[in-house]
């Protein structure tokens, strides 16, 4: 069954480039021109991915972002005619997963779907459960999910995918330019701060599900290292 995308945007040119590069790679695209229609087609597209941009008639994007994220975690893509470390921050922050700054080429944008999608699906490993912090937290690579004490913790792709950079070897310290890339596929001006709003959230969710808040610890100059041992 071909995967679904949903793309929020408010102008009818960008749907039309858009959906005639995404269609060619074979997905199914849904199309919202505005931000409270989008939110809701959120909820009953079952899209894979959504794509949203920045400007809308109604709503600011990062706004529609934070809605969409409120209920879930697929991947999210932002759109938007700013380039600004800033603006990026702010995108990712509010659980963005990558972020295209326009006029940018569809071809890259139709590249940056199937990477967003290949790293969503998830990958088999040699041992498909990770687990740490005394056994409390767990890492399902075949499922592509974190557990705390059994239960699912949400994460968004990205903080997935630093967790799980992480953990394939605890103690090793990874520096922000080589998080961006494996959690991302690419690396761009303002990474470094981008980096940081990522393990913020990450924390915070780990810590609010129960496990250590020092899951991911700060190498002060340097990076970031798995905070917690293996089990």
């Amino acid at each position: 069954m071909s995967e679904r995308i949903l793309l929020i945007d408010d102008d009818p040119s960008v749907h039309e480039l858009i959906r005639a590069y995404l269609e060619h790679d074979g997905y199914i695209v849904h199309s919202s021109l505005e931000g409270r229609d989008g939110i809701a087609m959120s909820a009953t597209r079952n899209a894979a991915l959504v794509i949203i941009d920045q400007v809308l008639p109604d709503l600011p994007g990062v706004q529609v972002l934070r809605e969409v994220r409120r209920s879930s975690e697929v991947p999210i893509m932002m759109v938007s005619g700013e380039a600004g470390v800033e603006e990026r921050i702010d995108a990712f922050a509010a659980g963005a997963d990558d972020y295209i700054v326009k006029p940018f080429s569809p071809r890259e944008l139709a590249a940056r779907v199937r990477a967003l999608l290949r790293r969503t699906a998830g990958q088999a490993s040699d041992e498909a459960i990770a687990r740490f912090d005394g056994g409390r937290l767990e890492l399902d690579r075949m499922r592509h999910e974190v557990r705390v004490d059994e239960q699912p913790c949400e994460l968004t792709v990205t903080e997935y995918e630093i967790l799980a950079t992480l953990a394939g070897h605890p103690g090793r310290v990874y520096s922000r330019g080589e998080l961006a890339y494996r959690a991302r596929g690419h690396d761009f001006e303002g990474y470094e701060r981008t980096v940081d709003a990522h393990v913020k959230n990450l924390r915070r969710k780990i810590a609010d599900a129960g496990a250590s808040a020092n899951v991911v610890e700060t190498v002060r100059g340097v990076g970031y290292r798995l905070g917690v041992l293996p089990a």
